[in-house]
């Protein structure tokens, strides 16, 4: 299991909470990276400028299905390449609040806990702003 560095050091200074499991502290560091991804838009990282999502707000208004492959496809491109720690990750589609302008999607893929291989699925909600949320 690997924590983000700054988390590590948070952890060591503070002292691990009391009851979170390993697995506990690596799904809460993924889903926080994950909403820091997917909500950073590509060219704001002066030093990474492909860090972050493109401009999809485009296609949030189009909806149509060659949008949504698109969104999908730089939704995966974008966690494979940047959040290392999940492996075979990938993003798929979740029709259901499209008539509210909220896109859903689930992102599946696993990681690797005490040598351990472990599935893990976050649902990830892209809303008409271009905000993305991603939840456990």
């Amino acid at each position: 299991m690997r924590l983000r560095l700054l988390e590590r050091v948070r952890a060591a200074v503070g002292g691990k909470k009391r009851g979170r499991s390993k697995s506990d502290d690596l799904l809460g560091s993924l889903e926080r990276h994950l909403a820091l991804i997917l909500n950073t838009r590509q060219g704001s990282a002066k030093t990474v400028p492909d860090y972050g999502m493109p401009d999809f707000v485009s296609l949030m208004g189009r909806g149509d299905l060659d949008g949504i492959r698109e969104l999908s496809l730089a939704l995966t491109e974008v966690v494979q390449k940047y959040e290392p720690r999940i492996h075979g990750a990938t993003v798929s589609y979740s029709p259901g609040r499209e008539e509210s302008g909220v896109l859903e999607f689930s992102l599946s893929g696993s990681v690797e806990i005490e040598n351990q291989k472990q599935n893990i699925f976050f649902q990830t909600s892209v809303n008409p702003d271009g905000a993305v949320d991603v939840k456990k």
